[in-house]
């Protein structure tokens, strides 16, 4: 599809809204045009009739008294969006009078990049920007919310600053998964998890690169039969630890999955509710195939917090110890790790990220 409609009109957005009133602001559009927001006709044409409700209400909106700089880049390639993000640091750090407002509109992967660039950035650079995750991708797990109307109106004059944390998920220092990672982590800014659901991503991923579509149901309806088969579940130890350092709670067994979020109340795999409460980590027990098949429809849907298998409580770091091959997915990102990298540490991070949220 041809985004030029869609950028001109965001273009329209950043020059009507109220945020940052006070300061410069420099407005850049990172846009991936292969996004399943732009790849299928009738959710474009969607999103275009939504921006242009949203342009209508804008036009009642007082002009800005401080000049506002709009660029849009689309992605080439994979890692460009960090690539991007390094730019618009770079330059920043020259320009150090305004504000950044970046909108994404892109997958959940590339919206990833960006902020696992920007996050590693320092914090007097970092605090200027904040940013605006459109649901223009598959899944749009990730994004500042899942309809196109409570996204844009963030813009129109309903949006605030707010600061989210993040999680680092460190392999052991001086296993094969730490000399990968950058500076031997990686960072989630929704799920991190590890098990059958990275399983299935490997596998979704995979299709959607030859073709766009969500796979992510097919692939967990094919998984709760052959998981086991290529990663048996073995013995494993999930400590919880507050803030302070203190194990909060242990838990024991063998685990199908093990997912940590950045808070509670969040989804991954095109809505999945993994996480249906204020407790940010999910781990669910191994069981027998017929009990998969029989469970799988409440675990999609969020209501497995009232099985047994199903243990939700909460961590600011959680410790994953194994002693086997397992697969852990990052954000949609996956990687194999080896017996030598556990114990896996997830940490919740302070406030790192400033994005728009719902201001009313």
């Amino acid at each position: 599809m041809d985004p030029t409609p869609f950028v001109e009109g965001i273009r329209a957005l950043a020059g009507r809204t109220p945020l940052f009133p006070g300061d410069a602001l420099d407005v850049a559009l990172v846009l991936n045009p292969r996004a399943g927001g732009f790849a299928h006709r009738a959710r474009y044409s969607s999103a275009l009739a939504q921006l242009k409700s949203a342009q209508a209400e804008s036009a009642a909106l007082p002009p800005r008294s401080k000049p506002v700089s709009f660029r849009e880049r689309s992605t080439e390639a994979p890692r460009h969006a960090s690539r991007l993000a390094e730019e618009f640091l770079d330059e920043a750090a020259l320009r150090p009078a305004s504000q950044w407002l970046v909108i994404l509109a892109c997958g959940d992967g590339t919206s990833h990049e960006y902020l696992d660039a920007l996050s590693r950035a320092p914090d007097d650079l970092r605090e200027r920007f904040t940013v605006l995750r459109l649901p223009m991708g598959t899944g749009n797990d990730g994004s500042d919310g899942r309809y196109m109307p409570d996204a844009l109106a963030r813009l129109t004059g309903h949006g605030r600053p707010a600061i989210q944390a993040a999680l680092r998920v460190r392999p052991k220092p001086g296993g094969p998964a730490s000399t990968k990672a950058p500076d031997g982590e990686w960072r989630a800014f929704n799920i991190a998890s590890v098990g059958l659901d990275a399983y299935v991503t490997v596998h979704t991923n995979r299709l959607k690169s030859a073709m766009p579509g969500d796979f992510y149901k097919l692939w967990l309806d094919l998984a709760s039969v052959f998981y086991d088969r290529f990663y048996p579940p073995g013995p494993m130890v999930l400590s919880a630890i507050d803030a302070r350092g203190k194990e909060q709670s242990r838990h024991e067994g063998r685990f199908l999955l093990a997912a940590m979020g950045v808070s509670g109340h969040r989804a991954y795999g095109a809505g999945k509710l993994i996480l249906p409460s204020d407790h940010n980590v999910c781990a669910i027990r191994q069981m027998g195939l017929l009990r998969k098949l029989a469970l799988k429809g409440p675990i999609s849907s969020g209501r497995h917090d009232r099985f047994p298998e199903a243990e939700l409580f909460s961590a600011d770091t959680l410790v994953i110890d194994y002693a086997d091959k397992l697969l852990a997915q990052v954000d949609g990102e996956t990687h194999e790790l080896e017996p030598a990298d556990f114990p896996l540490r997830m940490e919740r991070t302070g406030p790192l990220i400033r994005y728009l949220a719902r201001a009313d």
